[in-house]
């Protein structure tokens, strides 16, 4: 799904406290009469503050995609027409973006990450080799370590057994398990969303993953 931008002058100051509340709302009532009636409420309060938190950011990481609000249903049989999120990549569009960065809301909180959920099979390929030679893979084992003692979560689609043409005894067979590799955070919801103080949060994230970012773009890419 294409994903748009508004604009807005505004500085980030925080998530209106009304933001929860029109999730559960719209979990609700997710259908178009509600939507209709409180459209004002959704640019106000959600996507003005994830527009702003975009805008402070992309000096440093590059062209924002605020995502629309509008679930693709053509191909699902759950056929509720409105996302109950907010979110917002920069550095590429899509979960096989490499080096890419996200900030996703919603009703379970806060999830902030860099790096490439998924990667296609040329990627992949550049990916496994790059972790196969011992230099460039046990400097992507370091950083992960490292990413893992801070409390980050390691996600990306991942295969069961050992990848066709690998040892399975491989010192880094993880890694090469991994079909793309992100690092992330996960904060339930807390009063601090609806401050300057999440963009601080934000910024640290990205910070604190930019060696995986930067692992990725040069040995993947």
């Amino acid at each position: 799904m294409r994903p748009t931008t508004i604009d807005t002058g505004d500085e980030f100051a925080g998530f209106h406290p009304d933001v929860m509340k029109f999730f559960d709302e719209l979990a609700a009532n997710n259908e178009r009469t509600f939507w209709l009636a409180n459209k004002e409420r959704y640019e106000q309060h959600v996507r003005a503050p994830m527009q702003a938190l975009a805008n402070a950011l992309e000096g440093a990481f590059g062209e924002p995609h605020l995502y629309r609000p509008y679930r693709d249903v053509r191909f699902s049989k759950d056929k509720r027409p409105y996302k109950v999120h907010v979110a917002v990549s920069f550095g590429g569009r899509g979960p096989g973006a490499i080096g890419g960065r996200y900030v996703h809301l919603d009703r379970s909180g806060l999830f902030v990450g860099g790096g490439a959920y998924q990667l296609d099979s040329e990627t992949l390929a550049r990916y496994r080799r790059s972790v196969s030679e011992q230099r460039t893979g046990e400097e992507l084992a370091g950083i992960v370590e490292e990413l893992k003692t801070k409390g980050y979560d390691i996600g990306g689609e991942r295969l069961k057994r050992a990848p066709r043409g690998f040892d399975p005894e491989h010192p880094r067979i993880d890694l090469l398990k991994q079909k793309g590799i992100f690092a992330s955070k996960h904060d339930a919801p807390a009063d601090w969303f609806y401050t300057p103080a999440l963009l601080d949060h934000v910024l640290r994230v990205f910070g604190e993953s930019e060696e995986l970012v930067n692992w990725l773009r040069h040995h993947v890419a």
